[in-house]
């Protein structure tokens, strides 16, 4: 059996069963509201939106502190080639101890400022 034969029977279970699951879902249908009845209910939803105003700022302002617990993980991102320039070159100068703590602190920043990033809906919220 050759390799195109082989590839041959692999579309050919492939493409029955991508097209089973395209056509299995209806299309999305768009459904947009009238100019008008939006104009007639904003004066009447004028004040919800003014009291809802008030506890959004103040949930934007609680996510300040995680906005700068992720910049400052941004930032130690770049610890990571220093940290790997102190491990080789700098261990002539005694800087050996400062590569592996920078090493460290710049491989786990990504994942530390994905987490506080994540947890962003919970300082809006004053859980955190």
């Amino acid at each position: 059996m050759s390799v195109l034969s082989i590839y041959f029977r692999k579309w050919l279970l492939i493409f029955p069963f991508a097209g089973i699951v395209f056509f299995s879902f209806p299309a999305p249908k768009a459904h947009a509201m009238d100019p008008v009845t939006i104009g007639l209910l904003a004066p009447i939803l004028m004040p919800y939106a003014q009291q809802a105003a008030a506890y959004a700022i103040k949930g934007c302002a609680k996510t300040v502190p995680g906005w700068i617990n992720a910049g400052t993980q941004f930032i130690n991102i770049f610890r990571l080639p220093l940290g790997v320039l102190q491990l080789t070159l700098g261990v002539p100068f005694g800087l050996f101890d400062c590569g592996i703590e920078n090493t460290w602190k710049g491989l786990i920043a990504p994942f530390l400022m994905v987490k506080e990033i994540l947890c962003m809906p919970l300082y809006f919220c004053g859980v955190m």
